[in-house]
């Protein structure tokens, strides 16, 4: 019996305990996704320097970046200068390792559960990214459908890799055709190409069967979100600048011909809420719900 056998073995009799070993483990991903959240963005190396505090620069000794103990012994803030350390980065390694936990139990040991696990890693990187920036990077994107279309071939004998294609097809292709349709309609686009190419990664992932299921309880959370946005008077941000176009040009021409702003400064219907979060979401939540959710709508 080979050394994976036995680890395979091992986990299916003690799931539990697997479970918290791969959450510990799935912190250290995320520290290290902290780190492709901030700097691929930005246009840096994520391998090169070692991490450092935003704040003076300083290298982060490898017994300051212990994932979430750190940051509770330090106080959130950094050994040398005393800055605060966001809260972001815990959350990301927290989230991280609940998400590879929730994945074992929910696949146990074996190819959907390794496949799963560099997908929805890859999810929680462009979550962020898209709420600090509102870009999804094509770095990972369009590596992400060629994984997704070559990932589905591990299940040739059912035919998934059909699955994979049409999902690419239908959910690139439906929804670049809804932002073409709305920029004719509105003169200028209401969702970015990033949307589309994540949407073409979800659909190779996850197959055609899944996009229902993922636009319906995306759209749905981003409208309760947003609307929560403005229930608790958070500020809404106005799109990014198009081509050529100045913010403070492409500000006022939101603003030109729209009901009259409120407290947030930017009219809810003006406003540019990224997209991409929320579709990640219900792309994780398919692979815990979908089943649940089709059986549903079949009446089972």
């Amino acid at each position: 019996m080979s050394v994976f056998e036995l680890v395979e073995l091992w986990c299916r009799s003690h799931p539990w305990t697997a479970a918290a070993v791969l959450l510990v483990l799935g912190t250290f991903a995320g520290s290290f996704l902290n780190v492709v959240i901030h700097r691929l963005p930005r246009g840096e190396s994520i391998v090169r320097p070692r991490s450092r505090c935003p704040a003076c620069g300083q290298t982060i000794r490898w017994y300051d970046n212990v994932p979430l103990l750190s940051f509770v012994l330090l106080g959130a803030r950094c050994r040398r200068c005393q800055g605060r350390i966001s809260w972001r980065y815990p959350l990301v390694e927290l989230l991280c390792g609940l998400l590879w936990a929730a994945l074992f139990l929910r696949f146990g040991p074996g190819k959907a559960f390794a496949v799963h696990l560099v997908f929805c890693s890859a999810l929680l990187a462009v979550c962020f990214i898209d709420i600090d920036f509102r870009i999804i990077p094509n770095e990972i994107s369009l590596p992400g459908i060629a994984l997704g279309l070559g990932g589905s071939f591990l299940w040739y004998e059912q035919g998934f890799h059909w699955e994979s294609i049409l999902g690419l097809l239908v959910g690139g292709g439906g929804l670049l055709l809804v932002s073409l349709l709305y920029a004719l309609l509105r003169g200028r686009e209401g969702m970015g190409m990033g949307d589309v190419k994540l949407l073409g990664m979800l659909g190779a992932w996850l197959g055609w069967k899944s996009l229902l299921f993922i636009v319906l309880f995306a759209s749905i959370q981003g409208v309760l979100v947003t609307l929560g946005m403005v229930v608790g008077g958070v500020q809404l941000k106005p799109p990014l600048p198009e081509e050529g176009e100045e913010p403070e040009q492409e500000l006022a021409s939101q603003m030109s011909g729209q009901a009259e702003a409120g407290p947030q400064g930017v009219p809810f219907m003006a406003a540019a809420i990224p997209f991409g979060p929320f579709l990640a979401l219900a792309a994780v939540e398919y692979l815990f719900l979908g089943p649940w959710f089709y059986g549903l709508l079949r009446g089972a």
